[in-house]
């Protein structure tokens, strides 16, 4: 069978920080864009690299997440735990600090199982059974009928509907978004007028920030199931149940990422 790896990453921009010089701000990017495009593409040792030299130009706990996600995703458990308890060192409120306990838990779950079969003693040969006797001439059984034979149950010709229709749903989710997103741009931007109108309004200006902030929030969770849904239709269009779907985050100072990967 032809196996094709679809890999994407949907970026969502939840907050944009000021402006402000940074020494080796390019480097950090170069390197951190260099990694997620080493993971999307399954090249997780790459990753790792990449995301490693952006820790060391600039040392922010969410490096260090990334670079256990790509050590889980390369199949060492060891490694992965070792980065996920240095990130929750070094964030302790971490918003996601119960999905990384719960890996960890995974991880170290599928350690002890490795050790448990590694310690088992090898299966013992099965004894040698002697020799059947001569069988003794018999009159032979008269011949009977073969069994009917059974037809085997229909195979579904549409196994992919499923996944369609589910693309269809997080399409029409994500659409809702971006239109709610349109919604909250609207009315932050008649907010920010009519604090400027006349007197200064400063209640109706910080209104008009919230408002901004649930239009990028709306407007990129609505991109991202979009985004979804278009390749849950399109993987249900070539094939249905053989293909199989994961999603991992990966997070960057100030940038939220989805990282969502496919086997055709």
């Amino acid at each position: 069978m032809l196996c094709v790896v679809v890999g994407t990453f949907v970026a969502l921009l939840l907050c944009a920080r000021p402006g402000a010089a940074e020494p080796r701000r390019k480097q950090v990017e170069v390197h951190y864009n260099q990694g997620m495009k080493q993971y999307t593409l399954g090249h997780f040792s790459e990753a790792i690299e990449e995301f490693e030299k952006a820790y060391d130009l600039k040392p922010e706990p969410i490096f260090l997440y990334n670079i256990a996600q790509s050590h889980r995703q390369n199949k060492n458990a060891e490694r992965a735990i070792f980065f996920y308890r240095r990130y929750l060192e070094a964030d302790p409120r971490s918003a996601n600090r119960a999905e990384v306990e719960k890996r960890m838990k995974e991880l170290q779950a599928s350690l002890a199982e490795e050790k448990e079969r590694a310690a088992a003693p090898a299966p013992q040969p099965p004894p040698v059974a002697p020799a059947p006797p001569a069988p003794v001439a018999a009159t032979p059984a008269p011949v009977q009928p073969p069994p009917p034979v059974i037809p085997p149950e229909p195979v579904s010709t549409n196994p992919g509907r499923g996944l369609r229709i589910a693309g269809i749903v997080v399409g029409s989710v994500g659409l809702a978004g971006i239109g709610t997103g349109i919604i909250f741009g609207v009315h932050s931007n008649s907010l920010h007028n009519e604090a400027r109108q006349g007197t200064y309004d400063k209640n109706k200006d910080d209104s008009s920030k919230t408002f901004k902030t649930l239009e990028w929030i709306s407007v990129g969770v609505g991109g991202a199931g979009v985004a979804t849904g278009i390749i849950l239709y399109i993987v249900g269009a070539t094939g249905g149940p053989s293909q199989t779907v994961s999603l991992a985050p990966l997070l960057a100072p100030g940038v939220t990422g989805i990282a969502l990967s496919g086997r055709l």
